[in-house]
């Protein structure tokens, strides 16, 4: 089959059903033509927030039945991101996977929103995640003493004997008798 052929199979059905137009070159991100600013930062602002939640919520140790696949779960929140936000924005979801074509082409027209966006958003998640959804600490007084860096000594000394177990490498001869490695 030729080239002429093959493109012909190929992109009059994809015309046929209206899917949108090639995306530009080096998966430059590029708003919508209809896609304002202020919109197009909003787009990314909450595609980057699902995703961080589902981060959280997925990789969180604090959940001891968490049945489901970590991988899996932010695959399918990527995947989701994708789906809603590759026609107004590109769906950029990172400022890095929008910085390296940019540079390649040098064009940063509105290259502000793929920064703003994600950063605030990854922000937004993170409170929203830590402070409001599953908080770790009991009292509204205590989450506010983590956020002026007040954090109570008996919380850094639980978190140094945690880390001291996670790196000490115990040989037999260093246990104690009856205890096991």
């Amino acid at each position: 089959m030729e080239a002429g052929t093959r493109r012909k199979v190929v992109i009059v059905p994809a015309k046929e059903f209206g899917l949108p137009a090639q995306k530009p070159p080096w998966s430059q991100q590029q708003l919508n033509h209809n896609t304002t600013a202020g919109q197009a930062v909003t787009v990314e602002l909450f595609l980057t927030l699902q995703l961080v939640l589902c981060i959280f919520a997925s990789t969180d140790e604090r959940h001891g039945d968490n049945p489901g696949s970590p991988a899996l779960s932010i695959g399918f929140s990527v995947a989701l991101g994708h789906l809603l936000g590759i026609y107004y924005t590109g769906c950029s979801m990172n400022p890095a996977r929008s910085l390296a074509p940019a540079i390649v082409t040098g064009k940063f027209d509105d290259h502000w929103v793929f920064w703003i966006g994600p950063l605030v958003g990854a922000i937004v998640g993170s409170l929203l995640y830590n402070y409001l959804l599953f908080p770790s600490a009991k009292s509204l007084s205590e989450r506010l003493a983590v956020l002026k860096g007040l954090e109570p000594d008996s919380d850094w000394e639980e978190r140094e004997v945690r880390r001291r177990q996670s790196v000490e490498l115990h040989s037999p001869q260093s246990l104690p008798r009856g205890s096991k490695a």
